[in-house]
């Protein structure tokens, strides 16, 4: 994927400007280069932003002629619009490790949903460290063996990526098939229950106070 980039000026009035013309400040910066400030096309990063939300892919930046294998690192977004106020990109080198975070891809079917199962998902990309050339553009997960009640961590994916490190620990949950919750109703009692309960009470209430006034009338007549 490739983005055509120029260098930028500056400052939140030269930010300001270019978001109202369409462009976004940004950043690249690496270990043998001096950060540049730089602008790409909104529409431009658009397109190519939605590649890597299912795939990790290098974005090849034009600047001047020159150009630059990166990563994206961040993006900072306006949490009301939406919109992207900036984005930081990474140049990548051959023989330096990457840290960056990987999505996840769920394939196949879960014999537990056929038991009543739900699909639990707990993570949907993971943090990993690797050579450039083992950067894999997303991580599979086959939930085909899956019955109700089974989980997929991270130590059972191990083996399928011995040219990764993965970051997260070896018992962290990925993926599970679990019984949906059921709410447990209150019981509530019925109106005609209450009734009988009130007048219940009342009657017994009746009784103690006829009880006690016995008992006052028989010590009044022993004191005579």
């Amino acid at each position: 994927m490739k983005l055509k980039a120029n260098i930028r000026d500056t400052g939140h009035k030269s930010a300001r400007k270019l978001r109202k013309d369409n462009q976004i400040p940004a950043i690249l910066y690496g270990r043998e280069l001096d950060s540049k400030p730089i602008s790409i096309d909104y529409a431009d990063f658009r397109e190519v932003y939605k590649e890597t939300l299912e795939h990790t892919n290098f974005i090849f930046i034009n600047i001047d002629g020159e150009e630059h294998r990166t990563l994206i690192k961040e993006i900072q977004v306006e949490p009301v619009s939406r919109e992207i106020l900036h984005i930081d990109f990474q140049e990548i080198y051959s023989g330096q490790k990457i840290a960056i975070e990987v999505p996840l891809r769920i394939i196949g079917e879960a014999p537990g949903l056929q038991e009543g199962g739900v699909l639990e998902t707990h993570l949907r990309e993971i943090e990993i460290e690797c050579m450039p050339k083992d950067l894999p553009d997303h991580i599979e997960i086959d939930i085909s063996e899956l019955g109700l009640g089974d989980s997929i961590h991270i130590e059972d994916i191990l083996e399928y990526y011995p040219n990764i490190n993965i970051k997260q620990s070896a018992s962290s949950s990925i993926v599970s098939v679990q019984l949906p919750m059921v709410e447990e109703e209150e019981e509530v009692e019925e109106p005609e229950e209450l009734e009988a309960l009130e007048e219940g009470e009342e009657v017994a209430e009746g009784e103690e106070e006829a009880e006690e006034d016995e008992e006052e009338a028989e010590e009044a007549k022993e004191t005579e």
